[in-house]
């Protein structure tokens, strides 16, 4: 086991077999996002370096830190690919909310035993937690029901669906071609930069947990636990004390 994946297994508390099997992933996903939040900090403070495996490990793994979908989806790539996984990274454009803003979600298509799969541990709360089969069938998580769907038009061949109730909510459309490091850095300088992103205007921190999720802004902390949602106002010096102790994330 090399410095990368140990690293990795470390990071989020991992200590099932090292050799990864398929039924496996989503022990790995579940525990990723307990343990690596999804958060902006680095937008918010106009941060720009390139994204790439080296500056992932740096701050996901060593500093550690949290971050946005075009760095805790490309994080879990290389590792199911150093684990001996086919994988790769694609892009895609959220539905909801809309924004206008195109191919600016990446995540990863996972192809084992002749089937194909999204795999996505970089969109909030709204996790699945296991690999999402391209064949339209439903599966269940603790975050609700998904699936995805084969469209016919210009844009997408696919689509991510959740199913809350009864209602079909679709989450992101999607091709199936490859992009980059380069286009992750290009996705990066777009979601800091551009108006239209809805991650540069203010600090979000969230995280699951064990009954359910916590997110923590400027101003507030929310948790819910067992779908019962608690809502507190906080002030700076306490916003910077749950950062560390809910998070563990020190020194923004």
């Amino acid at each position: 086991m090399n410095h990368f994946i140990n690293g990795f297994f470390k990071r989020i508390k991992y200590n099932g077999s090292t050799h990864i099997s398929f039924n496996d992933i989503p022990t790995l996903m579940f525990q990723f996002a307990k343990h690596i939040p999804f958060e902006n900090l680095d937008v918010i403070n106009n941060e720009r370096s390139q994204v790439s495996k080296h500056t992932l490990q740096q701050k996901l793994l060593d500093n550690p830190r949290g971050g946005l979908c075009y760095e805790l989806n490309p994080l879990f790539y290389y590792v199911l690919r150093e684990v001996g996984y086919n994988v790769k990274m694609i892009a895609a454009s959220i539905i909801v909310p809309k924004n206008g803003l195109q191919g600016t979600h990446i995540s990863t298509i996972l192809t084992y035993d002749e089937r194909t799969y999204i795999v996505d541990v970089g969109f909030g709360s709204h996790l699945a937690l296991q690999p999402i089969p391209l064949t339209g069938e439903t599966i269940s998580s603790r975050t609700g029901n998904y699936r995805i769907v084969e469209q016919h038009d210009d844009k997408a061949i696919y689509a991510l669906e959740k199913i809350t109730n009864g209602k079909i909510e679709a989450s992101y459309t999607f091709t199936l071609d490859a992009v980059d490091e380069e286009y992750l850095t290009k996705v990066k300088e777009i979601i800091t930069k551009d108006e239209r992103s809805p991650f540069n205007r203010s600090i979000l921190v969230t995280k699951l947990t064990e009954e359910g999720h916590i997110t923590l802004t400027k101003d507030t902390i929310t948790e819910i636990r067992q779908g019962i949602k608690n809502k507190q106002e906080i002030n700076p010096t306490v916003f910077q004390q749950l950062l560390a102790n809910r998070f563990g994330i020190h020194g923004m």
